[in-house]
């Protein structure tokens, strides 16, 4: 019987007897076909995989010749079929453990939910027990390296899940100790560390509980500039107050495994919240739910006549019936002040809703909506596409083949997709009058509209039935108690003026015109300065700086228009209007051109202002500009305690104050805003906004006439284009970046751009220029300035040096940032260290080599930087194998290997398998 293993040493067996699978490739080539389940693999696909680097020009050959030899060594029992398309191998069930591991996660999951906990939890142990170490030990090449970190994930996930129920059982005081070694190995890992906190309270122990949530604190906020989970504040703060309110066993669910592929799946839940005043439209929901078999619904009609409100009652009425999840978004196909959001960027949001990582979303839209068809395909998903501008907008977010659906509404019948794809439409027209007069009923109070029945069907015939209409006119109403329906009617009925582009079914611009004219002065004008605001929504900070206001009067006003039902509170302190009136407010008349510039300028201050402290805050280490003095009633806010959270709620609205910067030709604003968004754009792996953002950084600063604003920009286009791995465009673009810093004297933007440049040189293996630019950055720090940059200088050297085989020049260069002693912080001493131990081993000097790697090894265990960690040890089992020494050597790759099993990250993990290598 033939058994293949990759959860741990990859290894096939034929009844217990290892099946030897030749040379390294090869391996990796049997390992792709294995984790590939059956789909077939190309002859460059499996080139790509499994050499790093270029693939050799023969490598087509090299691989024929592997699966000849694979065939031979596995004779019948193991088929490996070519066809057109490349290599395919089929495993039979029962033949690979992860299959095996999956199944019993899956049975887990099942008797979990059903409430057999100990089914759950032995169904678990026996998935665990399936595992012998890191997942593929002993495979290299990239494929190998994309795969393992999803299996070990899966492991981990594993075994969270089963500590979960043991807390469930009341096993609190059998797994505390695993719970805490756990939690020391994933020291950043908050479900673990809610785990043990749970833990330690029910065994009695507040106060280890209470400190070991400080300890988490303080390694997430020095580590990722981030709070801690609000599932883990909300638990320490019960602790801390000793709660005695049963704390939850599983605060988190468990998380089922998954076949392995680069992308974890999730069950996204999306859809807002259905109105509360909906009322009617029985037929309407009756034709939708008879829709839901699948394919695509469009939902048409004319602006505020329904159709986002009657598509969230309906999608919620059928969500049960899509099990993979809800996705939802508003394409703003028809609002003022801004264009369609592009389907690139909605499929951004959805490829990470369905767990792609932001990093590895594609650059290309094609590519990203290829994706977006791959991780469809086959699943049960409602998709609602609200407000659509046409089919085009439309084309590239409908998912592969499928069970799931797709709702999209629109005010056009996007004829398009009614003949390509078979879209079924269901055209909206305002409500009937009796049903008009339902939805007023349900606004006003049934009470009012039977005593004013005249009154009331004239205010539906002056609104022509319109929902937004009508939900405006009760508000009024409401507010208004003391007037008399008739009274509201006749005012509707003396008002003038339409919205052009909404005239015929009903005088919307009649009802908002009213409603304007209703509203203090002040109300009133904070509404027309809002119609400038181009974001989805405005803070009361942003607010009050385009008002020129303080904060708690223009929270007020704000709450007005929310009464006024000009705005809604969607979330706390955010406001929003609907299109029809973020179109009335946007026509509304300025007293004059100068008027609205400056409101402008408000709004771009505060931004600018706002993201630059934020930027500040999470970016400890990097040098700031200086920015112009902001205009008087500017509100800059303060960065929250999570910065880097504040910038994630916060940068649809500053990539839309940046694109009215760019349109209304406030250039400083542009690069500026480039410039405090580069880096956030940079971590979180927004490439594309990345690059849009600098292009226009880039445009603004060349219309200046601003070589040092140019700088700054080109500084962030050489991070896109590193990130793309295009390091010499990243090259120029330093290069033309360092010419206008040193012109300026701007020696702290100078030497940022020589260090980002030591990077991209490294990364590309030009060496000779890598140590050339470390040079040009150790002048800029002469014996005179401060330890910590001239240290760091001289092991950029020296580190370039040892990448040339310069051994003598880098020892030097080392031992001279060791003497600057403490100047030299945690992470560089460490760094240091590993230098100074790579120059002596090249020097043959293994003793000294073999203390220099055990102290940074040791170094960067001590700050956490285990993958750090991982490379000193090995280097350390190298300089003991050099040196004839074979036991060390081992001890010293055994040890790598435990500290690699003990993170989650994936340079950690790609090292395990050349570790296993080198112990053989």
């Amino acid at each position: 019987m033939i058994r293949v293993e990759v959860l741990g040493p990859f290894a096939v067996r034929r009844d217990g007897a290892e099946v030897p699978l030749g040379p390294p490739q090869q391996r990796a080539l049997f390992a792709a076909l294995v984790l590939a389940r059956g789909v077939p693999l190309s002859a460059t696909t499996l080139a790509a995989g499994i050499w790093d680097g270029e693939a050799p020009a023969s490598a087509v050959a090299v691989i024929r010749k592997y699966v000849h030899h694979l065939r031979r060594l596995l004779g019948g029992e193991l088929t490996i079929t070519s066809s057109r398309r490349g290599y395919a191998l089929t495993l039979a069930p029962g033949m690979l453990d992860a299959d095996d591991f999956s199944r019993a996660v899956h049975a887990a999951d099942r008797a979990r939910a059903a409430g057999d906990l100990d089914t759950a939890g032995g169904r678990l142990r026996e998935a665990l027990a399936l595992w012998r170490g890191p997942a593929l030990t002993g495979v290299t090449g990239p494929g190998a390296d994309q795969h393992r970190p999803v299996l070990d994930g899966q492991h981990l996930a594993a075994l969270r899940s089963r500590l979960e129920i043991d807390l469930e059982l009341g096993r609190e005081q059998r797994i505390l100790p695993e719970l805490r070694s756990l939690a020391d190995a994933h020291p950043l890992d908050e479900h673990l560390r809610l785990l043990l906190m749970t833990a330690l309270y029910r065994c009695g122990r507040q106060a280890e509980a209470i400190a070991s949530y400080q300890e988490c604190l303080k390694l997430l906020r020095d580590d990722l500039g981030v709070d801690p989970d609000p599932r883990l504040r909300e638990l320490y703060g019960r602790i801390l107050h000793a709660d005695e309110t049963p704390l939850p066993t599983s605060a988190v669910p468990s998380v089922p495994a998954q076949p392995p592929t680069p992308v974890v799946p999730s069950v996204p839940a999306q859809l807002p919240a259905p109105s509360a005043a909906f009322v009617g439209r029985a037929k309407e929901l009756e034709r939708m739910e008879a829709l839901s078999d699948g394919g695509v619904v469009v939902i048409s009609g004319m602006a505020g006549v329904g159709k986002t409100t009657l598509a969230l009652h309906g999608a919620h009425r059928i969500a049960e019936r899509f099990g993979d999840g809800h996705l939802y978004a508003d394409l703003h196909g028809f609002g003022p002040g801004r264009e369609p959001t592009p389907p690139g960027e909605i499929l951004d949001r959805f490829l990470q809703a369905l767990g792609v990582a932001p990093a590895d979303v594609p650059d290309d839209l094609a590519v990203r909506a290829g994706l977006f068809r791959t991780l469809t395909t086959g699943r049960r998903l409602l998709i609602l596409l609200d407000n659509a501008a046409g089919a085009d907008q439309v084309r590239d977010l409908l998912p592969g083949a499928g069970p799931g659906l797709v709702v999209i509404t629109s005010r056009g019948t996007l004829p398009t997709l009614l003949a390509r794809v078979g879209a079924r439409l269901l055209a909206l027209r305002p409500p009937k009058d009796e049903e008009a007069l339902a939805l007023l009923a349900a606004r006003v109070g049934t009470d009012r509209t039977r005593a004013e029945p005249v009154a009331a069907r004239e205010i539906v015939a002056g609104t022509g039935g319109l929902p937004l209409a009508l939900a405006v006119v009760a508000a009024r109403a409401v507010a208004q108690e003391h007037l008399p329906l008739s009274a509201i009617a006749a005012e509707l009925h003396d008002a003038h003026g339409t919205l052009d582009a909404f005239g015929g079914a009903g005088d919307v611009r009649a009802v908002l015109s009213w409603s304007y004219r209703a509203l203090e002065p002040a109300a009133a004008d904070a509404l027309r300065v809002l119609g400038t605001h181009p974001g989805p929504d405005v803070t009361v900070a942003a607010a009050a700086s385009m008002l020129a206001l303080p904060e708690r009067h223009t929270r007020a006003l704000l709450r007005a228009l929310v009464e006024a039902a000009l705005l809604v509170e969607h979330r706390t302190g955010r406001f929003a209007a609907h299109d029809l009136v973020r179109a009335f407010a946007s026509e509304l008349p300025w007293p004059g051109d100068q008027e609205r510039r400056e409101a402008v300028h408000r709004l771009l201050d505060h931004h600018l202002h706002t993201a630059e402290q934020a930027m500040a805050a999470v970016f400890t280490g990097r040098p700031r500009i200086a920015l112009p003095p902001a205009l008087p009633g500017v509100v800059v806010s303060a960065p929250p305690p999570n910065a880097a959270l504040w910038f994630v709620d916060e940068h649809p609205t500053l990539l839309a104050a940046h694109d009215l910067a760019h349109r209304d030709g406030f250039d400083g604003h542009s690069w500026r805003l480039a410039w405090a968004l580069r880096d956030f754009f940079s971590r979180h792996g927004l490439w594309h906004h990345l690059q849009t953002s600098q292009h226009l950084g880039l445009a603004a600063a060349r219309r200046l006439g601003d070589r040092l604003a140019e700088a700054h920009s080109r500084r962030g286009l050489a991070l896109v284009e590193s990130n793309m791995g295009r390091y010499s465009a990243a090259r120029e673009q330093l290069r033309e970046a360092a010419g206008a810093f040193e012109a300026a004297g701007a020696k702290e933007f100078l030497a940022e751009t020589y260090r980002f440049e030591i990077w991209v040189l490294d990364r590309a293996a030009e060496h000779e220029s890598q140590l050339k630019s470390a040079q040009d950055l150790l002048d800029l720090y002469p014996l005179a300035s401060g330890a910590r940059h001239r240290a760091w200088a001289l092991n950029a050297v020296s580190w370039s040096q040892v990448r040339l085989g310069r051994f003598g020049p880098a020892l030097e260069h080392a031992e001279a940032a060791l003497a600057l002693g403490d100047g030299l912080g945690p992470y560089s001493l460490a760094d240091t260290l590993h230098t100074l131990g790579s120059a002596q081993a090249g020097l043959g000097d293994h003793e000294a080599a073999q203390r220099s790697f055990t102290r940074s090894a040791d170094s960067y265990l001590r700050l956490g930087a285990h993958a750090h960690a991982v490379v000193a040890l090995r280097a350390l089992g190298d300089v003991h194998r050099d040196a004839g020494r074979r036991d060390l050597a081992d001890a010293a790759y055994r040890r790598a290997l435990a500290v690699a099993e003990e993170t989650d990250d994936p340079r950690a993990a790609a090292i395990s398998g050349e570790l296993a290598v080198y112990r053989t």
